[in-house]
This record gives structure tokens, C-alpha cells and sequence, in this order.
């Protein structure tokens, strides 16, 4: 559970179904947007000034920014690495929280609960690649021991989030 102390932002089902359209095509425009928000909730149809405040809105507080998904595979990544840190108690979380950050091969990092409190996935060319990487983690001062995992297959990739009503 992340135990930070953003609010909430109010949205209503308009907001949410713009919200859905933009997280399955960045590149929709305002105009289809109107139309089928328009047709999904049987309202008259929203012009396409009301649909860009709403999305100009929705930039300035939830949308953090818009991406291309790339098939990393077709660009020769081949393994996805998950490590599991253990931090040496006498070394403070943040200098080693601070030092993966910084690399740049590490795509996902999370503080969680346990024996093993830093969680990062990255991903790598090969298995010489993949074991720089756990080298480097390994080195990195205040890491006391590296659990790793290698992905074999990838059950579902999904960047959308469910919006709340």
C-alpha cells in the first residue's frame, strides 16, 4: 500500500471515459473523444472546446504524459530481470533508493514490506547483460544480498488502470 498523502481527485463519468479513451489511444483526437463519449453515455454530443478543457484539466492533475508502448523484444531485449534487495541496517534506504534511480537499465523500483524492502525490475539485452546488472546491484553500497528472478514468459503486460467510479 502506497502510504503517501496525495487526495484523490474528483472525476466524474465523463473524466473517466476520456480518461479510458486516452489510455488505449495517446494519439485520439479531441473530436473522436467528444463523439464517443458522446455515444458511450447516450448524452447530446460534448463539443470538442468542452473535451479539450476537460483533457487540458485532466493534464494538469492525473495524465502524467503520454508514451508509445514499444515491443522492447523487437529491439533485442530478451530478459526481464526482478530483484529483491536486502539493505544492511547500518545503510541508510534512501542513499540505496537514491543510487537505482539513477540507473538507468532499472525501469520499476518500489519500496515494500519484508525481509527484502527494494523491489526493481529491469530489462536486458541477454544473460551476460542481466548478470552486469545484478553485479552492479550487488556492488551498490548498503545492499546487503540480491535475490534475482528471470522472467521465462510474460503472462500480461497492462499499463491501464482500472478508473474508479
Amino acid at each position: 500500500m502506497v502510504t503517501d498523502n496525495t487526495k484523490p481527485i474528483e472525476i466524474d463519468e465523463i473524466d473517466r471515459e476520456i480518461l479510458d479513451l486516452l489510455q488505449n489511444d495517446g494519439k485520439i483526437t479531441i473530436n473522436k473523444i467528444a463523439e464517443m463519449v458522446s455515444a458511450k453515455l447516450k448524452q447530446k454530443p460534448k463539443s470538442a472546446t468542452a473535451i479539450r478543457a476537460r483533457v487540458q484539466k485532466l493534464e494538469e492533475t492525473l495524465i502524467k504524459k503520454y508514451v508509445a508502448l514499444i515491443d522492447c523484444r523487437h529491439l533485442g531485449y530478451r530478459e526481464m530481470v526482478m530483484a529483491s534487495l536486502r539493505i544492511n541496517s547500518q545503510e541508510p534506504i534512501e542513499e540505496v533508493k537514491t543510487k537505482i534511480e539513477k540507473m538507468e537499465k532499472i525501469k520499476y523500483g518500489y519500496v515494500v514490506t519484508g525481509e527484502y524492502p527494494l523491489f526493481i525490475m529491469a530489462k536486458c539485452l541477454d544473460h551476460e547483460d542481466s548478470m552486469r546488472l545484478i553485479d552492479q546491484l550487488r556492488n551498490l553500497p548498503g545492499v546487503e544480498e540480491v535475490k534475482t528472478q528471470i522472467v521465462l514468459d510474460r503472462i500480461k503486460e497492462d499499463t491501464t488502470i482500472i478508473i474508479p467510479e
